[in-house]
């Protein structure tokens, strides 16, 4: 029988982390902030100090925190424990911290040779897991809302293609800035990818030509179709991440040589008004 979350004393807490070094911080968002511990044996943990200003209460905690024990999942961080104390004189406000079992790249994502997740952390404020093939619904506020897919902002619903929906985001705003994603929305996709990849193409032509112009004019269409299948509406349409690794890899080989293009890109100019605002050979993924 698994030995569930149990409840830590915040000394404990205070010497795994070196008293809340700022050297131990993993990062912060806000919802809180993650610093790395380490148990005598040697165990590496992740520790999140919940903001105050966050505003939940002891209620909403306890609800939480039941939630995220029972929980079980290959591709989550395992909660470990907890510690609800008010003690600790540096610190202006009440706290509570959520402690979650560390693997050797839990805060990362890492692809497997089958293109899936070994190792799986979703943590919009404290993380949110669900099971394989299944669906979470949470009724607190998470994450950036200009990220999360429609399914979250009209029924709380999370699911494993969540995440997908934000890469997308992510990748329409390296291609096309901000401007450029917003008007992603007022148009067909079709019209969309011609807009972005004429602007990508129109720059491309400065610094390149013949076949190296046509090798990165396939690879940015290819990025704004990835990106604008993550980010349709119904998430059982978007594609999986190893579906989106797969699709990257097929880029064409660049057999001329980049250095002299890569000095020739840094002299073009663009103008803010401009769709797009990045760098082409961000463009360039080696998976």
């Amino acid at each position: 029988m698994a030995v569930g979350p149990s409840h830590l004393p915040l000394h404990i807490l205070e010497s795994m982390t070196e008293n809340f070094s700022k050297d131990r911080i993993l990062g912060s968002g806000s919802y809180g902030t993650v610093y790395l511990g380490e148990q005598e044996e040697g165990q590496k943990i992740a520790l999140k100090i919940l903001h105050d200003k966050t505003g939940h209460d002891d209620v909403q905690f306890e609800k939480e925190y039941y939630t995220l024990a029972n929980l079980q999942h290959q591709n989550i961080v395992r909660l470990v424990g907890y510690c609800h104390e008010t003690r600790r004189e540096f610190l202006p406000y009440n706290e509570t911290i959520v402690l979650a079992e560390v693997t050797k790249r839990a805060l990362c994502f890492e692809f497997m040779e089958n293109g899936s997740l070994s190792d799986y952390l979703f943590d919009f404020g404290l993380s949110r897991f669900f099971k394989e093939e299944k669906s979470h619904i949470t009724n607190s506020p998470i994450g950036t809302l200009g990220y999360l897919p429609p399914e979250f902002i009209n029924q709380n619903i999370i699911s494993n293609k969540l995440d997908i929906f934000s890469l997308g985001v992510v990748i329409i705003r390296i291609m096309a800035g901000t401007e450029g994603y917003s008007k992603s929305a007022e148009m067909p996709p079709e019209q969309f990818t011609e807009i972005v990849h004429g602007n990508w193409r129109n720059r491309l032509q400065s610094a390149a030509s013949g076949d190296l112009l046509e090798s990165y004019s396939v690879q940015v269409k290819r990025c704004i179709e990835i990106a604008l299948s993550c980010v349709v509406a119904d998430r059982q349409k978007r594609p999986t991440i190893g579906a989106i690794v797969n699709m990257l890899s097929e880029r064409e080989t660049l057999e001329n040589d980049q250095g002299e293009l890569i000095d020739q890109m840094s002299t073009c100019v663009v103008n803010d008004t401009e769709l797009i605002d990045v760098h082409p050979l961000q463009l360039h993924f080696s998976f």
